[in-house]
């Protein structure tokens, strides 16, 4: 397996590649509950600086009547450690990796000891990648946002946003709540002009 350097040059490629933001568009704490997670969590643990406590309420609020937020152990995001030392970051959203760490990374997990970052160290003292996360890290886990579980739940459901809004102004186009009988007439000229539409789309290749 190749070894990845998740930087950004890394990932505006793949971006690039799928003609896509460069970015993840949903890198915001009121857009994905991931994000929001990962920056809780680094503020929460110190590691830079806390949200004001009343928009952690109102966040935590927002993402507890979701239905996006995980329900086991496992798919949450977390930060673990051992004697106060909290350096392993887990199903972390690769946005804030970067902005922290520079990597785009959903896991980041640190040597055992020196004497396993010793052993790592020799070993890639001999070697030539110009940038190697092995300097730092015993095992980071890239991850553009296209592949983000949360992503694909997230851009799903503003897919299915889109059409409810599209379905809602075409009623609303075609009914309208004017004087009439039982309080609701019919746009004949919407009406008219759908059918126009779809007559059309439906003979454009005979």
């Amino acid at each position: 397996m190749d070894f990845i350097y998740p930087d950004l040059s890394w990932y505006s490629e793949i971006s690039a590649q799928k003609n896509v933001s460069l970015r993840c568009p949903y890198a915001n704490v009121h857009r994905c509950p991931r994000y929001y997670s990962s920056l809780y969590l680094l503020g929460n643990n110190g590691i830079t600086t806390k949200m004001e406590t009343e928009k952690i309420q109102e966040l935590n609020e927002l993402w507890n009547k979701s239905d996006l937020l995980p329900v086991i152990t496992e798919h949450d995001t977390s930060i673990m450690g051992s004697n106060g030392n909290k350096s392993s970051f887990c199903n972390f959203c690769p946005e804030v990796s970067f902005d922290i760490f520079g990597l785009f990374a959903v896991s980041l997990f640190p040597y055992a000891d020196g004497i396993d970052r010793g052993v790592v160290h020799a070993q890639l003292a001999k070697k030539t990648h110009p940038k190697d996360w092995r300097w730092n890290w015993a095992h980071v886990e890239p991850l553009h946002y296209l592949e983000c579980p949360v992503y694909s739940l997230l851009i799903t459901r503003t897919a299915i946003n889109k059409s409810e809004i599209l379905k809602e102004k075409t009623t609303q186009e075609i009914i309208e709540l004017k004087p009439g009988f039982m309080g609701i007439s019919v746009n004949i000229r919407a009406v008219l002009s759908r059918l126009a539409k779809w007559w059309l789309s439906n003979n454009d290749d005979k």
